[in-house]
């Protein structure tokens, strides 16, 4: 019983490094196709999670039942940008678009049945497990405070304005308090999970009854 945890958690780490890579990865090729060379010139232009992982990071999803942790921030420079504003906002939005497709993919390889009858199968589990956690890594990372990348989208709205200042330098504590299972509810649970979790369990019903 006790190995098989230990196997799941090998599992699921390897499958939320995989989608943290690919997730950076589409930062990385989306800020180089709009004129930013500065993650291509650091090495952040593959899908080689040795280059978009923190081992801290990774620590910290185990240690919270992979309700939150993160990757290493894919650096831009805006000056490199036409369109500042715009240009970051789409940068921004790669990432969880790109979660999302990686969920289609798997949701379409049931739909596809290449591997058979995958029922009660160890496949079935992994596909299954690809998709939640691509769907959550998107809709985590949607919510509009910085430094998640829906930050982006008020900073869009409010560039150059008091509230952006306001983000920019309170935003990481707001994050930290909604992170914090405080919310009386099954136990206890954070904040952002009584949020997102009806989005997620709303788009995962949609991927696997498409």
């Amino acid at each position: 019983m006790q190995g098989q945890i230990i196997l799941n958690i090998i599992l699921l780490a390897i499958i939320i490094i995989i989608s943290i890579s690919f997730h950076e990865f589409s930062h990385s090729i989306m800020a180089y196709i709009l004129g930013d060379s500065t993650a291509k010139d650091q090495g952040r232009l593959t899908l080689d999670p040795t280059k978009h992982i923190t081992i801290w990071g990774l620590i910290f999803m185990v240690l919270t039942g992979f309700r939150f942790g993160w990757g290493k921030p894919t650096p831009i420079n805006p000056n490199n940008l036409k369109n500042k504003y715009l240009y970051i906002l789409i940068i921004a939005l790669a990432g969880p678009i790109s979660n999302i497709i990686l969920a289609l993919f798997f949701a379409l390889l049931l739909k596809i049945n290449i591997y058979g009858d995958l029922t009660n199968s160890k496949i079935l589990y992994i596909i299954n497990y690809f998709i939640i956690i691509n769907v959550s890594l998107a809709i985590f990372n949607l919510i509009p405070i910085p430094p998640l990348d829906g930050g982006n989208i008020l900073n869009f709205i409010f560039k150059k304005s008091s509230i952006e200042d306001f983000l920019y330098k309170y935003g990481i504590y707001i994050l930290i308090i909604m992170i914090l299972p405080i919310i009386p509810i099954n136990g206890y649970e954070s904040l952002i999970q009584v949020i997102i979790t009806p989005i997620i369990n709303f788009i995962y019903t949609i991927l696997i009854f498409l």
